[in-house]
């Protein structure tokens, strides 16, 4: 809270301070006492909408008193089985109750002021694969990957953005979707932001034959307005991502409208969940 706190008073426009709060085994907060029985994704679908609000409001004001206001979740995938199922990171196989459950837990979040970011778009379904540890690559036709991409549609009300994948869709490319402008183009067709999963997997690196910046580089002209790297700044064997970022944008008059419409996709999120109020 107190490295939160110095952060907002230094910035000039309010920041967005994340964490992924999806429940179950994936509780950052657990040592709140309030939420430490928060349920998993699974559990909760097993539960009335009302409570599952509750539960998303719960988390929310948690959220807000330490200065977070952007959650990289719900899940939104639909997973009969295969790694989201397993995990219990997903509400169900069932896409009407995904979303259904998605929507009341984003909407808790959104009456504490905190941005739902769901993810791992277009949908990891029932994927086996960890794309955490191994490139993971998907060969449904491309009218079963925009039948996944349907469930995040259909939850498009309560979502400030989504986070994609880092698995591959050939239907539409051989990069992970990180890596794919023409699957982060689907994002914003919505006016979501495009939040990358974590670019500091090597497996990212070794997909496309180079290194963690060309990473970086291919993930911001893809068209994603966030992202995120689990590495340390001050990691001696990384990388410098804005450094890298602003002198891109210098250099090539291309990466320079990139940023450009990225930072107003942000800065209409923010103005929408008043964070720009007094400015």
């Amino acid at each position: 809270k107190e490295r939160i706190d110095a952060a907002r008073v230094r910035a000039t426009v309010p920041p967005f301070f994340s964490v992924d709060m999806e429940g179950g085994r994936s509780n950052r907060l657990a040592s709140v006492k309030s939420l430490k029985e928060l349920p998993s994704a699974r559990d909760m679908a097993a539960l009335p909408d009302d409570e599952v609000q509750a539960w998303g409001q719960k988390v929310g004001r948690t959220m807000k008193w330490l200065g977070l206001n952007l959650n990289l979740a719900p899940v939104l995938d639909v997973a009969p089985s295969g790694h989201m199922e397993r995990n219990q990171r997903s509400f169900s196989g069932d896409s009407a109750v995904v979303v259904a459950k998605a929507k009341a837990y984003s909407r808790g979040l959104l009456s504490a002021g905190v941005v739902p970011i769901g993810k791992h778009f277009p949908g990891y379904g029932d994927i086996d694969g960890d794309s955490d540890h191994h490139l993971v690559t998907c060969d449904w036709p491309k009218e079963r990957v925009l039948a996944e991409v349907k469930t995040f549609v259909d939850a498009a009300p309560v979502l400030g953005g989504v986070m994609l994948a880092n698995v591959a869709y050939t239907a539409f490319d051989s990069k992970p979707a990180i890596l794919s402008p023409s699957l982060v183009a689907l994002v914003h067709e919505r006016d979501w932001l495009a939040v990358t999963d974590d670019i500091a997997i090597q497996v990212l690196a070794d997909a496309i034959d180079g290194s963690a910046e060309d990473v970086l580089k291919q993930a911001f002209m893809a068209g994603n307005d966030i992202i995120l790297t689990t590495a340390p700044p001050d990691w001696d064997k990384g990388i410098d991502p804005i450094g890298v970022l602003t002198q891109l944008a210098e250099d090539d008059p291309k990466a320079k409208k990139r940023m450009e419409d990225s930072t107003r996709r942000v800065l209409r999120l923010k103005d929408r969940m008043g964070l720009l109020d007094g400015l």
